[in-house]
């Protein structure tokens, strides 16, 4: 599994890259936090054991906690793709269904990260 190198600081560059210029961090520790929480551990098991589940869990820790002021959506869905494209596992979701999904977990719709990675795995490309 290959993880962030950088913690939240993969993240900065990401959000430089995906939002808006004027766009800051609201709370450092929550970007950190989801950076890692792909990557989670719990009693020697990863808590998301592969990539497309670690890509939920990410899309789902930005969307709903929100570490930035603006545009989180936007981080989320740069942030999974990156997360994928490592694992050589390009995601080619159409707008509306990003969008849709998007809705669905900031509501509170869709809250189950194997339902997201459900979601999200028809739209997966292998190479």
């Amino acid at each position: 599994m290959k993880s962030w190198p950088d913690g939240g600081e993969d993240l900065l560059t990401l959000m430089s890259e995906s939002t808006a210029s004027h766009t800051r961090v609201r709370d450092s520790g929550t970007l950190v936090a989801a950076a890692c929480r792909p990557h989670a551990v719990l009693t020697g098991q990863p808590c998301y054991r592969n990539a497309v589940v670690q890509a939920a869990a990410l899309l789902h820790a930005i969307i709903v906690w929100q570490p930035l002021d603006l545009w989180n959506s936007g981080l989320a869905w740069a942030a999974a793709r990156a997360l994928l494209e490592r694992c050589d596992l390009p995601l080619a979701m159409p707008p509306k269904d990003r969008m849709e999904l998007t809705d669905d977990i900031a509501t509170g719709h869709v809250i189950d990260v194997p339902e997201i990675a459900a979601r999200l795995a028809p739209y997966l490309r292998i190479r």
